[in-house]
C-alpha cells in the first residue's frame, strides 16, 4: 500500500482517539460524532470511485449501496447520542465486513482493519461512557 495513503488513514485516527480522550469535555461528543460521521461518508466514496473506474465492478445497486454510509452518517446525526453511537459503532462494522467481501486489495484490508478496530474501540469506549 501507498506510504502516504497509510500514513493518511493512521493520522484520520487522531480525532477519534483525540476526543474519546477528552470525553469528559462536553463540547467533545459532538466534534467526535460529527467527524465519526464524516468519515463514514468517506468510505462510501472509496466504493463509489471503485465503481466509477472499473466498469466491470460497476452496477447500479453498488452505486446505490455506495449512499448507504453517507445517508446512516447523515441519520446518526439527528439521533440521540446513545442511539447515534451505536448506529455508527454498526455501520462501520458493517462496512468493514462489506469492504473484506468487495475490495480483495490485501494492504488495503490490513489497513481498514487496524483503523476500523481502533474506531469501534473509540465508540465502545463513548457509548460505556453514556450508558
Amino acid at each position: 500500500m501507498n506510504k502516504t495513503a497509510t500514513l493518511l488513514g493512521l493520522a484520520g485516527l487522531i480525532p477519534f482517539v483525540g476526543l474519546t480522550a477528552m470525553m469528559y469535555q462536553p463540547w467533545a461528543i459532538g466534534l467526535f460524532m460529527t467527524y465519526s460521521a464524516v468519515i463514514l461518508s468517506f468510505l462510501g466514496g472509496i466504493h463509489w470511485g471503485v465503481a466509477l473506474r472499473d466498469t466491470d465492478w460497476r452496477n447500479n445497486w453498488r452505486l446505490c449501496l455506495c449512499m448507504l454510509p453517507s445517508l446512516l452518517a447523515w441519520l446518526a446525526l439527528a439521533l440521540p447520542v446513545e442511539v447515534a453511537l451505536t448506529l455508527l459503532l454498526l455501520s462501520y462494522a458493517a462496512w468493514w465486513l462489506y469492504d473484506f467481501m468487495q475490495l480483495a486489495i490485501a494492504d488495503y484490508r490490513r489497513l481498514r482493519r487496524c483503523l476500523t478496530l481502533v474506531v469501534l474501540a473509540c465508540h465502545g469506549s463513548w457509548l460505556y461512557f453514556y450508558v
